[in-house]
């Protein structure tokens, strides 16, 4: 029997910001459609904005339409998605 691939996952852009000194990377909080938050980073030839959707299909990331690839991250509650995003550094 065939395993049932990972439902599609929907989140939206709540925040977003470049990190410094060389603003190549950009990161984003999300606020996903299974309850979760998640801080995740893309490099900057990707910019979104808020309220844009970041969307999985078959563990392929979209904005837009367009394929994107960001950084391994986790999902976690409100709380610590927004102090991970203010206190994000890299």
């Amino acid at each position: 029997m065939k395993k049932p691939g990972p439902p599609e996952l929907n989140g939206e852009i709540i925040h977003e910001r470049r990190l410094m000194p060389l603003g190549l990377i950009s990161l984003y909080e999300v606020t996903f459609n299974n309850g979760k938050y998640a801080v995740m980073r893309l490099d900057k030839s990707q910019p979104f904005h808020q309220g844009d959707v970041f969307k999985r299909v078959n563990d392929c990331w979209y904005c837009d339409e367009q394929l994107i690839h960001p950084y391994a991250f986790q999902f976690v509650d409100q709380a610590e998605a927004q102090r991970s995003f203010i206190e994000y550094e890299r």
